[in-house]
């Protein structure tokens, strides 16, 4: 549900009351308000692994792979009240039914699955720029699967209030959607503040709130050789520019634990200091049919 506000640009969306209705969403507050309703949107190239980048060749991704994070996710929202369902966008040509089924069965009751087969884009290879020759033909463009999002969000567009769309190795949890909520909600707090400005301008404080008037700002020379201060940052933002700012996500790599994983050898990623290990959440180890989901 979005609502644009009497603002000339018809730009700002109504973030309070989504971010109102994840809040309280809950399975005790259901019957008294609708939940949030949230759509996943995954891409998955294909079932099988290959044998490229590190994977094994026939490994099950749709089992190991896919399954175990859009389960945790599902768990996490669904746990709060929302309402959820699924949208697959596959690269390969169809998926059984009994693969279906063991899709179905795993997520959490209630929540719908929508499958896109075979949805890999047509294109002309080296046509970059110039136009393709008289006989050339349409090869599958797997680069672009994850292009398919947006045909998705134009067709589901006034069914939900909030879409996750990302690749199929991607754990996106519900507090990832309060957290993208809430900084909407600052900028759009911000941009409100803006408005309202005599200047219109703003300049946001150490606790991320507007401060008003905007405080004059002493320039000091470079200490880095920049062309500009290293001040800016306190500097004021207008309306315009708080219309390009938008949350996001710091995407981070999980390795298997396998000790043959190319990247765990001797060597590749010795003491780097992004590396943590973190244990996978139990919800991941769901059974279905007597069998784990994850291969630990």
């Amino acid at each position: 549900s979005l609502l644009f506000t009497n603002t000339d640009d018809h730009w700002t969306w109504d973030i309070p009351d989504i971010l109102s209705r994840a809040k309280k969403s809950s399975p005790s507050t259901q019957q008294q308000q609708e939940p949030l309703r949230v759509l996943i949107i995954t891409t998955s190239l294909v079932e099988y692994d290959k044998g490229t980048r590190g994977t094994t060749h026939g490994f099950d991704r749709l089992k190991h792979v896919m399954l175990p994070p859009l389960v945790d996710s599902v768990t996490s929202m669904t746990s709060r009240g929302w309402h959820v369902d699924v949208y697959l966008i596959l690269g390969y040509k169809s998926l059984a039914p009994h693969r279906r089924q063991l899709i179905i069965d795993a997520l959490p009751p209630g929540v719908g699955l929508e499958v896109w087969e075979d949805a890999i884009p047509l294109y002309y290879k080296n046509s970059f720029n110039k136009r393709p020759k008289a006989d050339q033909a349409l090869t599958n463009g797997d680069h672009a699967l994850s292009r398919q999002h947006r045909f998705v969000l134009r067709d589901k567009l006034q069914y939900y209030d909030f879409f996750v769309g990302f690749e199929d190795d991607m754990r996106i949890t519900a507090e990832h959607v309060l957290e993208f909520l809430e900084l909407s909600n600052d900028i759009y707090q911000l941009y409100g503040e803006a408005l309202s400005s005599s200047v219109g301008q703003v300049v946001v404080g150490s606790d991320g709130k507007a401060v008003q008037p905007p405080p004059l700002v002493n320039r000091h020379k470079s200490s880095d050789g920049a062309s500009v201060g290293n001040d800016i940052i306190h500097d004021p933002i207008g309306v315009e520019h708080i219309k390009r700012l938008f949350p996001g996500l710091l995407r981070v790599e999980v390795l298997d634990r396998k000790s043959d994983h190319p990247l765990r050898q001797t060597g590749v990623l010795d003491n780097h200091r992004f590396v943590k290990e973190h244990p996978p959440s139990p919800n991941a180890f769901s059974a279905v049919g007597g069998e784990s989901l994850l291969d630990p």
